[in-house]
């Protein structure tokens, strides 16, 4: 197999890769497409086109597989456009959404059709080249840069437009559909999409503070356009595909967006499972050693549609089969790495690049031992923890105060002692939101805190569920037993009494035997 980078490249690479997407994609230009792994699920799933909307968490991969449309296999000869960057028009978007009604149910509709010019509006910008109809129906000029610079223009144009007019939004918009030169380029593009479908993706938007309601508003006026962009013309060709922060959307499901059942259909979470976590990292691992000549005999020959022998080739030669952790626990080295991350391959990245610098720095890479990965997680576990803090800043103010009433606890308690830690937190709550069943859900939305469905201490391990794996609430009960998740120990200072291993991922195929696995050693 052919390396997708050469050693001059990987001399300036991370072994497992960069932390974001966009320095890989700077570093590996158009080598990129060959860097990404394409045997997960969510390639496939994104493309379907009664899919446009994809909601995950911060370092859940959506940058990535945004990114992933411009060389999809599976649309021959499509043609992607990326809307990067739309925090660089979200000054502009409120200030459109403060012309109109305060009342989401009047607004949000306005604010939809908005978006749906915004859409035509960067398809025509990007198309013009195709035929001269749609040249015609850039009435808001031609792109300049980024294309979030130019959704910016267009903004910019029509809240103009709407200072000069004695029409409200939904007048001036409807005026500039009904506009021949937009129904023409509309039809043209839809001539284009037979031939080469068009897939346009709007990343993320960075501006979330669930108190903000003008940017709510706006956030679930893209939702309802997509939902509706989707119907008019997926079948046609054009496709919309909309990522979502997995930190906002239960609040836009349940409070702000109008009618869910119609608008939130058939979206793809961001979930990974184990073994496609591992699989992932270990291309990236693959791809590195590979370009620097340090792959082992065995890694030399992969089958990367199977989990068992990516682990056996590419996991187990450089990380060893188990270690003892930190309490002297027997665990196999995957599992024991991967609970220590919240199921993100970001996560996962930012620790084994840790446990190469280790190794690296004591001379042994890319062989990994396994007090250099114990005490590299140790070490990282923390930076990890303040960065899931820092994705609910906006969601939560002052959250990493708020938290710190969980310090000292046990690894495993009653749900009743939530209830008894949560008053401490009153005073660092805002807009008179404190009650317990706020406290409770912060932590368990955060995914510090997870309801332990199955503990066998004798074995030393527990199975425990949450929330980041679901879809829907996790609701932390008096009577459940709880667990703090295995990231969280250093930062909140955990109490290590009952010894036992703490498994977030319960419900994959893949974990039952690693946990009989962990019950042989112990």
């Amino acid at each position: 197999m052919t390396g997708v980078m050469n050693r001059h490249t990987a001399e300036r690479f991370n072994p497992f890769g960069e932390a974001d997407c966009e320095s890989e994609v700077k570093l590996l230009k158009q080598n990129y497409s060959r860097y990404f792994f394409y045997h997960t699920r969510f390639n496939q799933l994104s493309l379907d086109p009664k899919v446009f909307l994809i909601v995950g968490r911060r370092g859940s991969g959506k940058t990535a597989l945004s990114q992933f449309f411009s060389f999809q296999r599976s649309m021959n000869g499509a043609i992607s456009i990326d809307v990067d960057e739309p925090a660089a028009f979200e000054q502009v978007l409120e200030e459109i959404t403060l012309t109109t009604s305060h009342s989401r149910a009047i607004a949000i509709p306005r604010i939809a059709k908005l978006w749906h010019l915004v859409v035509w509006s960067v398809i025509f910008s990007e198309l013009k080249a195709y035929d001269p109809r749609i040249r015609a129906a850039c009435i808001f000029g031609n792109r300049e840069g980024q294309l979030s610079s130019f959704v910016r223009h267009c903004l910019k144009v029509l809240l103009e437009r709407l200072t000069q007019s004695d029409d409200d939004l939904l007048d001036e918009l409807e005026n500039i559909f009904a506009d021949g030169r937009i129904r023409a380029g509309m039809e043209a593009v839809l001539e284009v999409a037979k031939r080469q479908p068009v897939i346009v993706a709007f990343d993320t938007l960075e501006n979330y503070a669930i108190h903000d309601p003008i940017m709510m508003q706006a956030i679930a006026a893209l939702i309802q356009c997509g939902s509706e962009f989707n119907r008019d013309f997926a079948h046609l060709g054009v496709h919309i595909k909309i990522f979502v922060m997995a930190e906002v959307f239960p609040h836009l499901k349940e409070e702000i967006i109008l009618n869910p059942l119609k608008s939130v259909r058939n979206e793809v979470h961001m979930h990974w499972r184990p073994k496609d976590l591992m699989r992932l990292i270990s291309w990236r691992f693959y791809n590195y050693l590979q370009a620097l000549d340090l792959l082992a005999p065995e890694s030399r020959k992969i089958d990367w549609d199977s989990s068992t022998d990516v682990l056996e080739k590419m996991w187990y030669p450089y990380f060893g089969r188990s270690l003892r952790n930190e309490h002297n626990l027997p665990e196999r080295t995957f599992p024991y790495v991967l609970r220590h991350t919240q199921m993100r391959p970001r996560q996962l990245i930012v620790l084994c690049n840790a446990i190469a610098a280790s190794a690296k720095a004591q001379g042994t890479f890319p062989y990994f031992h396994p007090t250099v990965i114990v005490n590299a997680i140790n070490n990282r576990q923390n930076s990890l923890a303040e960065e899931v803090l820092n994705s609910y800043s906006s969601v939560y103010p002052r959250v990493g105060r708020i938290v710190e009433a969980l310090s000292n606890l046990p690894m495993l308690f009653q749900g009743n002692l939530l209830d008894k830690r949560a008053p401490i937190t009153a005073s660092e709550w805002t807009r008179s939101d404190y009650s317990p069943h706020s406290f409770r859900q912060l932590v368990s939305e955060l995914g510090i805190v997870g309801r332990v469905r199955h503990l066998n201490r004798e074995a030393g391990y527990a199975e425990a569920d949450f929330e980041y794996s679901t879809e829907s609430r996790l609701p932390l009960l008096a009577e459940n037993m709880c667990a703090i998740h295995p990231m969280f120990y250093r930062k909140l200072t955990v109490g290590y009494e009952d010894r036992v291993r703490v498994y977030p991922f319960p419900d994959h195929e893949d974990f039952k035997p690693w946990r009989m696995t962990s019950q042989r050693l112990s």
